[in-house]
Formats: structure tokens, sequence, C-alpha cells
């Protein structure tokens, strides 16, 4: 019983830390699509001259 316990604790721990990782890190993820995308958008409006807007 002692083993089987040892292996459902195993189990549970490597199920939860890719978890762990992906729910601290999605915010971070999308703060940083969301710049992108800002970023696209200005370089759209600003064609085909970049100026210092987009080169900060």
């Amino acid at each position: 019983m002692s083993a089987l316990g040892n292996l459902l604790a195993g189990i549970a721990h490597e199920i939860n830390n890719p978890i762990g990782f992906l729910g601290g890190n999605i915010q971070p993820a999308l703060d940083y699509i969301n710049d992108l995308f800002g970023l696209i958008d200005l370089y759209q409006q600003k064609y085909p001259q970049p100026d210092a807007e987009i080169k900060a």
C-alpha cells in the first residue's frame, strides 16, 4: 500500500509541475503577444517609412 501511495504521489507531482508552469506563465506570454500585435499594427500604419516610434 505504501508503494502504491508513493507511486501515485510521484505521478501527481509529474502532472502538477507542467500545469503550474503553464498557469504561472500565461499572463506574461499574453502580454508579449499583445505587444507584438501592437507593433505589427503600428508598422502597417507607418509602412514603408518606419520612424522613431517603431524603432523605440
